[in-house]
């Protein structure tokens, strides 16, 4: 529901339910993807293969491919149906294809293959332009089988993004048949994928030349020799090993055998030490722009280092326990950052965050996180609000129990643009001063107070009455939902 939509109080009764976080996945309703003809190769694994023998892979491959094969022979017929249809869409048809071709490309791909490509052999065949295959995601699919997956990436030659995240058993042979039809993939998403190993990532490394992201968020099976197999990858400058298994050898040879590291996540791997991190940043010095870290086992030292990347402009640190005031002295340096995260720093004190919080590079950030800083006080929050607060757009200070009513007026005060705010666990704060939300902060869509054991459900349903798209989690985590009826 938009902001502008008003309620009318006397003529419509109200209520408010709590709703549990759901995240929806297409139901299988027997529904088959059409994909139009292709010719599929026995992609023949000259790899080594470390998920099960070379021959089993080898079986898995042609059957695979045998199956798709068919499937897409099954479907050439679907070029000839509904030819009827097609002479009640004939002032639609005569449109140039270009235009038609702007239209369907409105439509997702799952929209273009459940709804416009079987309308008629015109649609099928402007449904199947490669330029309208660009990004896939299987995200909300993690169950479809093998032969569906590969026959609808295979009209998909000149993809660029693809989106795997969460399959449920990426198999190497799926893989080898698939890879070998989207040699334009700028772009992989196989993170908490269930099988990805080193001859998978081989795979996609051979067959997809131009993959310059790689996402591998969750995949324990990827370790070192995985990481070692990447380097293999001209063009791979984005990395995310977040929760993967690999240590401090991977980071070094990557550092130095790489071309361009722009983008490196390694937050979850808390074994990472100093030298690996000060290593990486000797060889990207001028090429780091992300970079997201496990703090754990990291001191100023680390910090000191990646204060000498000049064009950084996002920097995230998990368990900033080892760290002290002189690495927030150090991250001043730092010109260019719009996204700062610092958690759990339990060594940073109020003066030094204020100190943070007075300097001018600060001022252009967008997203920050000091959750879990219990020194980070309301006179800090004062000050981040005068320094960064009209351009920032997510703020997270969860657990910084000190932080009272004075601080989150600040912030309804001065975040105009503030999207998300995330206040799980202070409870000294009443949120009286939240029904001036509507007006002061126009663009909130999410607030978190959970464990906020002073804000009662009264108050929250008064917030979401006046604005109905705004999301509220209570003290029990519990979501409310402004209905209408």
């Amino acid at each position: 529901m938009d902001d502008g939509n008003n309620l009318n109080e006397h003529d419509e009764e109200e209520s408010f339910s709590y709703r549990a976080e759901v995240v929806h996945f297409l139901e299988d309703d027997g529904t088959e993807f059409i994909v139009g003809p292709g010719i599929f190769r026995t992609c023949e694994p000259s790899l080594a293969l470390d998920d099960g023998s070379k021959l089993t892979v080898e079986n898995d491959i042609k059957v695979i491919s045998n199956e798709v094969e068919s499937l897409i022979c099954s479907t050439e017929r679907l070029s000839s149906y509904n030819e009827d249809t097609c002479e009640e869409l004939v002032s639609f048809n005569h449109l140039p294809r270009e235009v038609i071709l702007s239209i369907f490309s409105f439509f997702s791909v799952v929209e273009l293959n459940l709804h416009v490509i079987p309308v008629c052999k015109r649609w099928y065949d402007i449904g199947h332009d490669p330029s309208l295959w660009k990004e896939l995601d299987f995200s909300r699919l993690n169950e479809i089988p093998s032969t569906s997956l590969c026959r609808i990436i295979s009209r998909a030659s000149s993809l660029k993004k693809l989106n795997l995240m969460g399959r449920l058993d990426l198999t190497t042979a799926e893989v080898a048949v698939f890879s070998q039809y989207i040699p334009m993939l700028e772009s992989l998403n196989i993170g908490f994928c269930s099988g990805v190993n080193k001859t998978v990532i081989e795979y996609f490394l051979r067959n997809c030349p131009r993959l310059a992201k790689l996402n591998t968020e969750g995949c324990m099976s990827v370790d070192d020799g995985s990481a070692a197999s990447m380097v293999k990858g001209e063009n791979l400058q984005e990395f995310n090993f977040s929760h993967c298994c690999i240590t401090d050898e991977s980071i070094v040879l990557l550092a130095s055998r790489m071309n361009r590291i722009v983008s490196l996540n390694i937050d979850g791997i808390s074994w990472i030490s100093d030298s690996a991190v000060i290593t990486l940043v000797d060889q990207q010095l001028n090429n780091l722009l992300e970079l997201m870290l496990d703090g754990a086992e990291l001191t100023d030292k680390s910090i000191h280092h990646i204060a000498r990347c000049a064009k950084l402009n996002k920097l995230q640190i998990s368990f900033c326990e080892g760290l002290t005031d002189q690495a927030l002295k150090y991250i001043q340096t730092l010109q260019q950052l719009t996204h700062l995260k610092m958690r759990k720093g339990l060594y940073f004190s109020t003066d030094g965050l204020l100190s943070l919080f007075t300097c001018k590079s600060m001022s252009n950030l967008v997203e920050l996180d000091f959750s879990e800083n219990t020194q980070f006080v309301d006179d800090c929050v004062i000050q981040l609000t005068k320094c960064c607060g009209p351009k920032l757009q997510y703020l997270a200070l969860s657990w910084c129990w000190d932080i009272s009513d004075p601080g989150i007026i600040s912030i309804v005060d001065h975040c105009r643009n503030l999207k998300v705010l995330d206040i799980i666990g202070l409870h000294k704060i009443t949120g009286t001063y939240f029904i001036r939300i509507p007006e002061e902060m126009p663009k909130l869509r999410l607030l978190n107070l959970q464990q906020c054991n002073r804000i009662i459900d009264e108050l929250i349903e008064d917030v979401i009455r006046k604005k109905p798209n705004l999301r509220v989690f209570n003290y029990y985590g519990e979501q409310f939902v402004h209905e209408k009826g």
